[in-house]
């Protein structure tokens, strides 16, 4: 009741006040629009000028085209309003007014155009200095019409204001009573809102607010609801960061481009939805679909949202990307298999050769294993493919010619050289082609289809010892760095177990060594004290026997010597503690003296010692170690070419000192020839006992590289063997500053 009284009054106050105010608003209706937008027309006249010249200016200055397109806009604009002033012109005064202005700034348009052409044109200073001066007092008077028009359009509208001014004074007491009349009836409304709608207002926005602030403060989950029909009508800040979509993008479309393919093909958005809204809720787990295609595992609670009536408003979906939980859970269940292979195979080997089955298809499409072999040559191991095309695909990319490129393994080589994981989250197209070595191998690489990229080296003991590669082709499995963690930590056990497996084999090498230095030391140790017993039972009057004896442990001793060298030089390059005593050494020089120390042992076997030298082969090279080379040469030729000559050849070639030995034996098998410079291999000597170590053309090659040269061998059976090393003649390749070494040491 008291609202609709409240009403009544406030209409008839109304009406009073319309009544009041009309007279007003007659008179003052003419000052508040034509005078009021006469005015402004007028500044905005000064303003348009004053921009058109800030525009010509900058003109001036830059010479950007762009200045000089906002100055005519700027004069198009000056000119519309010096329009639509003539069309509310008021008297003849006013239009002399304008016409004054608009020859004033035509003026000033005619003066800068010259001013513009004749600096364009070369004009001297003094020229452009003239025709400055005739656009400065363009401006001036341009100014000058402007402040006449304002002056007089100022005066018109005070006029009128002073008229009108008059009116409101005749309503003055009228309007005085409604505004009183006014103020007690929008108080008394004031009084029943206060105390009965403030406080309802007041709740709802407070709660409105609190629900924007839940939602938009939820980061990690998705929130938004979808209406009846499937759509899309809120979107919150961590749907956005899950999903990809922006709220103005998604709201509005319906909520199936969430779902993979598979799952909108066979209709789960439209059976989810009717679940739910037959159950009240519906909790699923599944894969979900990012705005760029991307997958990841989805858990998703969606809720029906109905109304008092019972009527379906829609739904509310609530999704948490747990692709991270998943991950850990596969780590975890891969981290059992894997120490499960490592405790049950017994070839190391082997059980990572496993491991490349065992991460495909759990965590990548293609797995690739390279392994560091004795001689330095990075080779695969083991390749791994969901799909057997793209199988025998990588094996091509990485073989050729039956065996592997170096020319295509720069991804494995770059990460066993600098021993840090490469991650290539989306492999470009630049990418393959600057990996690519050809135009055949980038197409292979095309066909493969790499999606992501991961290579990580397998370390033990502060080397590598091989680069397990992954490789993926789908877009929703690009490798994370949480991938990166784990692949790392299984690369790290695989490695140790090869480098476990290496050291067992290097023990087991240590102790069959053992036995072969106790067996081969013991032999010459054992004559030599036999001979050295019959030495002193022989009277002193039979020299002939007692220089036989002697010559004979003479021998026995040098090859006790050269065995015992042997074993001190593999004792330090296995520790990495050889070190260098560099001096000049002729290599002519050199093998002479060989050739004289050797000479009773090639005597003894009835070869003769051929030497060809070439003087002048200096180089700074280690004389002790050098001497060990040239003698471990010789007993192997003594060795295998008894009783036919022995050729020692010494010349320079190319920057290099090259020596050779070569016998005329039985020759080496050519399946031989790779591997005599390993460790406890040799070629079998034909009718002669086993004995020696098997170290001594490993020592030659070790002493060889170690002055930054090269050793080889060439033969054919029956035809004998040429061994042929090759040393710089500059200093040697390991050679270190003299500030941190002794004079004349290396390492």
């Amino acid at each position: 009741m008291g609202f609709s009284v409240s009403l009544g009054v406030a209409l008839a106050i109304a009406a009073i006040t319309a009544l009041a105010l009309s007279s007003v608003l007659t008179g003052n209706e003419h000052v508040s629009e034509e005078g009021i937008r006469h005015r402004l027309a007028v500044e905005q006249l000064r303003r348009v000028f004053s921009d058109k010249l800030a525009s010509q200016h900058a003109h001036e200055l830059t010479g950007g085209p762009s200045h000089l397109e906002d100055a005519r806009q700027a004069r198009l604009q000056f000119q519309a309003l010096l329009l639509l002033l003539r069309t509310h012109e008021d008297g003849q005064k006013e239009r002399g007014l304008l016409d004054g202005l608009e020859q004033a700034e035509r003026g000033h348009e005619d003066a800068t155009q010259e001013l513009w052409v004749a600096r364009s044109q070369g004009l001297s200073p003094e020229g452009l200095e003239g025709l400055r001066g005739g656009q400065e007092e363009a401006r001036y008077q341009t100014y000058e019409a402007l402040d006449w028009l304002a002056w007089y359009t100022e005066d018109t509208f005070t006029q009128r204001v002073l008229r009108a001014d008059q009116a409101e004074r005749r309503a003055f007491w009228l309007i005085i009573l409604v505004a009183t009349l006014g103020l007690l009836v929008a108080m008394g409304l004031a009084w029943v809102l206060t105390r009965a709608l403030w406080p309802l207002h007041h709740e709802a926005r407070a709660s409105e607010a609190r629900f924007r602030l839940l939602v938009e403060g939820v980061k990690d989950y998705a929130l938004y609801m979808l209406d009846p029909e499937g759509r899309v009508v809120s979107w919150n800040p961590g749907a956005e960061r899950i999903q990809g979509w922006r709220a103005e993008e998604i709201i509005g479309r319906t909520g199936e481009v969430f779902y993979a393919p598979e799952a909108r093909a066979a209709g789960q958005p439209r059976g989810d939805l009717e679940r739910a809204a037959r159950e009240g809720r519906l909790e699923w787990e599944g894969p979900g679909v990012r705005k760029d295609g991307s997958r990841f595992w989805a858990e998703s609670l969606v809720t029906a949202l109905r109304g008092a009536d019972g009527r379906l408003e829609g739904f509310a979906v609530l999704t948490r990307d747990s692709s991270e939980r998943k991950r850990l859970e596969r780590a975890q269940h891969l981290f059992v298999e894997a120490e499960r292979l490592f405790l049950t195979e017994k070839e190391p080997d082997e059980a990572v050769e496993e491991l490349t089955r065992l991460l495909v298809p759990e965590l990548a499409d293609g797995c690739l294993l390279f392994l560091l072999t004795p001689a330095g040559e990075l080779v695969p191991r083991a390749i791994t493919h969901v799909s057997p095309e793209k199988e025998r695909l990588m094996w091509e990319l990485v073989q050729g010619g039956g065996g592997p490129r170096p020319d295509r393994r720069h991804g494995a080589w770059q990460a066993l050289r600098t021993g840090r994981t490469e991650r290539i989250t989306e492999v470009s197209p630049e990418s393959m082609a600057e990996a690519a070595s050809d135009a055949e191998e980038l197409e292979r690489m095309r066909e493969l289809e790499p999606v992501s990229y991961l290579s990580v080296p397998l370390r033990a003991a502060g080397h590598a010892v091989g680069v397990l590669m992954l490789v993926s082709q789908r877009p929703e499995r690009r490798f994370t760095e949480t991938d990166q963690v784990f692949v790392e930590e299984l690369a790290g056990r695989a490695a140790l177990s090869l480098e476990n497996a290496r050291l067992l084999r290097e023990a087991q090498a240590a102790l069959d060594l053992i036995g072969v230095a106790a067996h081969d030391l013991g032999n010459p140790l054992q004559a030599l004290q036999l001979m050295l017993g019959k030495l002193r039972r022989l009277p002193p009057s039979e020299p002939e026997k007692l220089r036989e004896v002697l010559t004979a442990a003479v021998r026995h001793t040098q090859r006790l010597g050269r065995l015992l060298h042997n074993l001190l030089d593999l004792s330090r390059l296995s520790s990495g503690k050889m070190e260098l005593e560099v001096g000049e050494v002729d290599l002519a020089e050199l093998a002479h003296e060989a050739v004289e120390r050797h000479a009773e042992q090639a005597a003894e076997v009835g070869s003769q010692v051929v030497l060809e030298v070439e003087p002048g082969v200096v180089g700074r090279w280690d004389r002790l170690r050098l001497e060990r080379v040239l003698t471990n040469l010789l007993s192997n030729a003594f060795k295998y070419g008894k009783g036919h000559p022995i050729e020692l050849r010494v010349e320079r070639t190319d920057g290099h000192g090259r020596l050779s030995v070569r016998d005329h034996g039985p020759g080496i098998p050519e399946e031989l020839q790779r591997t005599i410079f390993e460790r406890f291999k040799k070629a079998p000597a034909k009718g002669e006992k086993k004995e020696g170590f098997g170290l001594g053309l490993y020592i030659v090659q070790q002493l060889v590289e170690a002055h930054g040269g090269c050793v080889r061998v060439e033969s054919r059976e029956g035809e004998g063997a040429t061994f042929t090393v090759e040393l710089p003649l500059a200093a040697a390749s390991r050679e270190v500053d003299d500030s941190t070494q002794p004079p004349g040491m290396v390492h």
